[in-house]
């Protein structure tokens, strides 16, 4: 055998000793090819058959191992590097000269996958967990996955149950004792899970598809749905059944989100086929509000907090009063909203964009349910259109800083926006762009804060800041139809 000009001496007799433990079993069927071969390799590499052989058994299988983990090991790292330029090139592109602040209460995904979960079927909805390291998600399958953060193997869920025979479209947390969980279907049931995830009650009534569900802010014996059947349910959980139910919208009703006010009660937000979204006040069932402007269907609708992102679009409507002749001076600094609890919301639609409202205060007459709103036909006005979107928006999350809105798409791709921005530019620019889905981006969920000290002193917008720091939890989650759940890093 011919000298390599790549392998030292030593590696190059270590290669003859190898092929020879190798072939010398096969000498032994009387194959005279691979005799000479032997005898051949024998004669140029001077080895001795019969000395002292110092390589181990089976040394060139093992070899031939060996580089095949470490051309694995450089493939990964190659793709690493390709998704970290990706990575780059996607924050300088559109971030817009815009600086992200690396402050833990500015905090964003880089765009690295930390760890993905892999189901059988497609991911219809995902959510954390508020307190304990677990993620949940649906499928299309009715199946609801757990997985536990804190295990090494991510390839098998902490609990599978097969929960619904159809798929599951929401599952929702109560954030206030008792604990519980619940999961709507296409089965037109909504089921109610214990904090220990045991089957306690089934809610039948909706006539159609249960799309959405979400618990009173302050009352986790009272749940919220909206379907198919077009109609808005409120339901009491621990006697199971339907208090009321009225009609939200002329078509199916596709998702809510509900605020809860110091004097009246809760308000539901709700969004349609009919391409529009509704504020309605819950006990009373009355429609205070309609926004009107997309122009197709409104997949997912959302209440922005009132810290950050309410100083900072009452400060760019102040400073561009001309383009909202209809929108009273006054009314931005209207106590009013407050007592409300909400003054902005955010749509998302299948037209591909993200529409930013202010929401016209309801009608308060003492002693009498809200009636609608008497400024602008009581219709929102639409304040800003978000687009960068090339296909459908099916879902929003808002960051808990207030300023940061996190939309997912049929284009696969996550997108980061900033409010801010608003008083820079005039409009809401993006700040990051994740993609590594290979499916529709059918759910996310950043990771609701911790609980709050009861005895905390908070009286100014800096002091509530900083105590969303310190309850931050950094984790954000996305389902696709690709049939993983991924944890972001």
């Amino acid at each position: 055998m011919e000298k390599s000009q790549i392998l030292t001496e030593r590696q190059q007799t270590e290669l003859n000793k190898a092929i020879i433990q190798y072939l010398q079993p096969l000498c032994q069927n009387d194959n005279h090819q691979i005799i000479d071969q032997l005898s051949s390799l024998l004669q140029t590499s001077e080895i001795d058959i019969n000395g002292n052989s110092e390589i181990v058994d089976n040394y060139l299988e093992k070899k031939w191992s060996t580089v095949l983990r470490l051309q694995k090991k450089i493939i990964d790292l190659e793709n690493e590097i390709t998704n970290l330029n990706n990575i780059i090139n996607t924050t300088n592109s559109d971030s817009n000269g815009i600086v992200l602040s690396k402050d833990k209460i500015n905090w964003i995904p880089k765009g690295t996958v930390k760890q993905n979960f892999q189901c059988e079927n497609i991911i219809t909805t995902v959510k954390l967990h508020p307190n304990l390291p677990l993620i949940l998600n649906g499928c299309n399958d009715g199946n609801l996955y757990i997985w536990n953060l804190s295990n090494d193997d991510n390839t098998i869920p902490e609990k599978m149950i097969k929960a619904h025979t159809r798929a599951i479209n929401k599952i929702c947390f109560s954030y206030t004792k008792p604990y519980y969980l619940a999961t709507c279907s296409s089965d037109l049931t909504i089921k109610i899970w214990d904090d220990k995830f045991n089957h306690i009650r089934t809610l039948n009534g909706h006539e159609h598809t249960v799309s959405s569900i979400q618990f009173s802010p302050n009352d986790s014996n009272m749940l919220y749905s909206v379907s198919r059947d077009k109609n808005v349910r409120v339901w009491d959980i621990s006697q199971g059944m339907s208090l009321k139910s009225f009609v939200g919208h002329s078509e199916w009703c596709r998702d809510l989100d509900t605020v809860s006010s110091e004097s009246q009660g809760d308000f539901i937000l709700t969004c349609s086929n009919d391409q529009s979204a509704r504020l309605s006040h819950v006990n009373s069932g009355v429609g205070v509000v309609m926004f009107v402007g997309h122009t197709h269907v409104v997949e997912t609708v959302k209440f922005l907090p009132k810290i950050q992102a309410n100083e900072i679009i009452d400060e760019f409507i102040t400073k561009n009063i001309d383009q909202f002749p209809s929108i009273p001076s006054e009314l931005l600094k209207d106590p009013i909203y407050d007592q409300l609890g909400f003054k902005y919301c955010i749509t998302g639609a299948r037209d591909n964009t993200i529409k930013l409202w202010l929401i016209p205060p309801p009608t308060l007459v003492p002693h009498r349910s809200p009636l609608p709103s008497k400024y602008n036909n009581s219709q929102g006005w639409l304040i800003a259109e978000l687009r960068g979107h090339q296909s459908w928006v099916k879902c929003l999350a808002v960051h808990p800083n207030g300023k940061f809105i996190i939309s997912g798409s049929d284009d696969k791709t996550i997108k980061f926006w900033d409010l801010s921005s608003l008083l820079k530019t005039g409009s809401v620019s993006t700040i990051k762009t994740i993609s590594g889905h290979e499916g529709f981006i059918n759910d996310i969920d950043f990771a609701r804060l911790q609980v709050a000290d009861p005895d905390k002193n908070i009286e100014t917008p800096e002091d509530y800041l900083k105590d969303v720091e310190k309850r931050m939890r950094c984790l954000f989650v996305s389902g696709s139809a690709d049939n993983t759940v991924r944890l972001w890093n």
